[in-house]
């Protein structure tokens, strides 16, 4: 209601801007009874603001000195110091009104998924993922040197502990690729990564991941050094499957 209320006196404040341009390009002189109608115009905005808002915002005065010699025309001064006023108002009441809406729409929005989709470049996720707790996203290489840390320690740790887990090479679909992952990684409780090699894939993963809100855990071979973007993360160092296998398990059994 507040918004619609807004976006009504926004759309008011226009009208008087846009008559008073369009009055002063087609005239030399910006006649008293006109000015009156457009500051009394803008005044009942002002009025009708303060009770919305229960507010004060102080109303536009007419001084003495506004006025020409004659009495007839107002002074260049005056009006575009009216101008101005109005001008500022109606860039704040836009900034209100992009804020407000933003606000609800984080209000609608489950907190598992993104607040606009980047490919699209749209308000919320138009798959509306939803959110399952028990589901694991696994982002690692799909190299077959990593073939024995998954088969053998991330995905044995994963069942263990009681979890499923999505894993992008398992599962074929003609949906985009990207699509598939931001998707899966909104509707998973928690991600598993694998950095080692420093995958570009898997670190632009990672990045979704963090940017979502997601809990993570890392894991890495000991041979892959830690980059120093990440030095300060915390991360599960391997050397065999088995190793990664009961320390993952330790760790997802600390998050249950």
């Amino acid at each position: 209601m507040e918004i619609q209320q807004l976006e009504s006196l926004l759309y008011e404040l226009k009208n008087i801007y846009d008559k008073a341009h369009f009055y002063i390009k087609g005239n030399n002189y910006v006649y008293t009874d006109v000015f009156h109608t457009w500051v009394e115009r803008y005044n009942d905005c002002i009025v009708r603001y303060n009770k919305m808002m229960n507010m004060y915002r102080q109303p536009f005065i007419i001084d003495e000195w506004d006025y020409s010699s004659s009495g007839k025309t107002i002074k260049n001064s005056a009006v575009d110091f009216f101008i101005a006023t109005l001008s500022d108002w109606i860039k704040d009441f836009e900034i209100k009104i992009n804020d407000l809406k933003n606000e609800e729409l984080q209000k609608k929005t489950p907190h598992n998924q993104i607040r606009s989709c980047f490919k699209l470049n749209i308000d919320i996720c138009p798959v509306d993922p939803k959110l399952e707790r028990n589901k694991i996203f696994v982002g690692m290489p799909f190299s077959d040197e990593y073939l024995d840390s998954f088969n053998y320690g991330i995905k044995l740790a994963i069942e263990y502990c009681g979890f499923k887990y999505f894993k992008a090479d398992e599962v074929i679909s003609n949906i985009d690729i990207m699509c598939k992952i931001c998707r899966e990684l909104q509707s998973c409780g928690l991600a598993i990564f694998n950095i080692s090699d420093l995958n570009p894939n898997v670190m632009l993963e990672l990045g979704l991941a963090y940017g979502m809100g997601k809990p993570v855990i890392i894991v890495k071979d000991s041979k892959t050094k830690i980059i120093t973007d990440i030095g300060g993360i915390e991360y599960i160092e391997y050397t065999h499957a088995h190793d990664l296998q009961q320390k993952l398990i330790k760790a997802l059994l600390n998050i249950r």
